[in-house]
């Protein structure tokens, strides 16, 4: 019995074992396909964020550039931040910020290229080194000043004449040892004879709000407004007739000390000197004592008005015989034409003052200047006097839309930056001027003149001018080869560079 249960139980059970098996198979494929399809799905993810790795990675790239190169270029960066805060310290002008004596402004962006240990600047002409922190420097200097000249009209033959002539050729170097040491060598060949120029050591210090500066050398004396601008930054082709007329017979240079006074709309300098470095030592030095102050009473980005004040005591040595008194009024090439005085005998010493007074006001500047000279002779001489007179005024504009170098720091000119050098597919600046000047020495044998001038600068760049000077003047001399009226006109060419 129980036989025949167990068969017809497996009777009843066969039929089910095929169909279990055909459920499990079809859920077997279910499972697959699905499988399958995460796996397409994950597959297009990975297939976008490839997409999107391989757009993100020259981003990823230019970025690692860019940082290294921030990295590399952050002392540069630092090093100019902590100059332009120097700077802004300085009282700021209508053109350049620091003196013109100084060369040693912020570095170009040229410099950017090497930043290790030093960076050179070759946008003055010249080569500039400067230490990687900022604080030391050094450059060299230079000028190439070449005239041409021709007078006519004279009613003396000998004084029409033409010629050229080497007006300067100079080469020194200056330079700063941190932020208070600062020196300069210059010589220079004028006239056919080679001189000491620039040869000092100053030491600057600041103040509160005040920098102060000494100079221990040969440095070029602070007086009168064109007087106390180097020769190669006037707006015409020499000094007025005030600054040659009343120079002390040391000249432009003397061997001493000079301490400066550098305020915010101000500065003040008072130089003590002999002979220049060149003199001999056979006699004992004349000695000058020099004061000069200016002051910007008015000052914005677009105007400037500057006051200027200076004078001098010379006292002459034993070993000086004579001085002569005459002033060229027809360039400096034609050495005839000037207004003269007879020659002071046994001099024993001489004192001059001046006044300064202009202002720029865009691209237009106008500037004069009045000076008196008086020199007296040993009274064993007979204590004869003669004195000078002279009155210059000048005024220009920049037709290319330049603003006028003048220094507010100093109270001095510079050279203008140009704003479209021909270097960069500009015409350079275009500066046209005019000025007069007036000289009349005093006494029996004094004589007087005056001349008018017209002058055209061209700037190829900042360092190269090309400037033609066109000059009407008249002299009635009372004592030399030239007594009488005599009037005429030179024409002077120059072609410059000043590194």
């Amino acid at each position: 019995m129980s036989m025949q249960k167990a068969a017809g139980a497996a009777l009843f059970l066969l039929p089910a074992f095929p169909a279990t098996a055909q459920t499990s198979q079809l859920g077997l494929e279910r499972l697959v396909r699905d499988q399958a399809a995460a796996l397409e799905a994950q597959q297009a993810r990975i297939d976008a964020l490839e997409r999107r790795l391989a757009a993100l990675e020259p981003v990823v790239q230019e970025t690692a550039v860019t940082a290294a190169e921030v990295a590399k270029a952050r002392p540069v960066v630092e090093t100019r931040l902590d100059r332009l805060e120097r700077l802004r310290n300085l009282p700021a002008g209508n053109a350049a910020m620091r003196p013109a004596s100084d060369p040693l402004t912020a570095p170009s962006p040229s410099q950017a290229a090497n930043v290790d240990d030093e960076s050179f600047d070759w946008t003055k002409g010249l080569p500039q080194i400067t230490s990687a922190d900022g604080k030391s420097a050094m450059r060299l200097r230079g000028r190439m000043l070449f005239d041409t000249s021709s007078s006519f009209g004279s009613n003396f033959d000998r004084r029409n004449i033409t010629g050229t002539k080497a007006r300067a050729i100079r080469l020194g170097v200056e330079g700063k040892l941190g932020d208070m040491i600062g020196y300069q060598v210059e010589f220079d060949l004028t006239d056919n004879q080679a001189a000491l120029r620039g040869a000092y050591l100053s030491f600057t210090k600041k103040w509160g709000d005040n920098i102060y500066e000494l100079s221990l050398g040969n440095r070029l004396t602070d007086r009168s407004m064109e007087g106390a601008s180097s020769s190669d930054s006037q707006p015409f082709l020499e000094r007025n007739a005030t600054a040659l007329a009343t120079a002390p017979r040391k000249g432009s240079f003397g061997l001493g000390a000079m301490a400066r006074v550098y305020g915010k709309t101000w500065h003040a300098a008072v130089q003590l000197d002999g002979n220049e470095a060149s003199t001999n030592g056979s006699v004992s030095d004349s000695t000058t004592l020099t004061g000069r102050v200016h002051w910007n009473p008015w000052r914005n980005s677009e105007a400037i008005v500057h006051l200027g004040a200076w004078g001098y005591r010379e006292d002459f040595s034993g070993g000086v015989a004579s001085i002569p008194l005459s002033t060229r009024i027809g360039g400096r090439f034609n050495e005839l034409i000037t207004v003269q005085a007879s020659s002071l005998l046994d001099p024993d010493h001489g004192q001059a003052f001046g006044l300064e007074l202009g202002g720029v006001y865009k691209s237009f500047w106008m500037f004069g200047e009045y000076g008196e000279r008086d020199v007296w002779a040993r009274h064993s001489a007979g204590g004869r006097h003669v004195g000078v007179r002279a009155g210059s005024i000048g005024a220009g504009v920049y037709l290319t839309g330049e603003k006028p170098p003048y220094v507010a720091r100093g109270g001095v000119w510079s050279k203008p930056r140009v704003l479209r050098p021909i270097t960069d597919g500009g015409w350079g600046a275009v500066e046209i001027a005019a000025r007069y000047d007036q000289v009349s020495y005093s006494g029996p044998l004094g004589g007087e003149g005056y001349s008018t001038t017209l002058g055209l600068n061209w700037y190829l760049l900042d360092w190269v001018r090309v400037t033609p000077n066109w000059i009407r003047w008249r002299t009635e001399n009372r004592a030399g080869a030239f007594a009488g009226a005599d009037e005429g006109n030179t024409v002077v060419g120059r072609v410059a560079v000043s590194f």
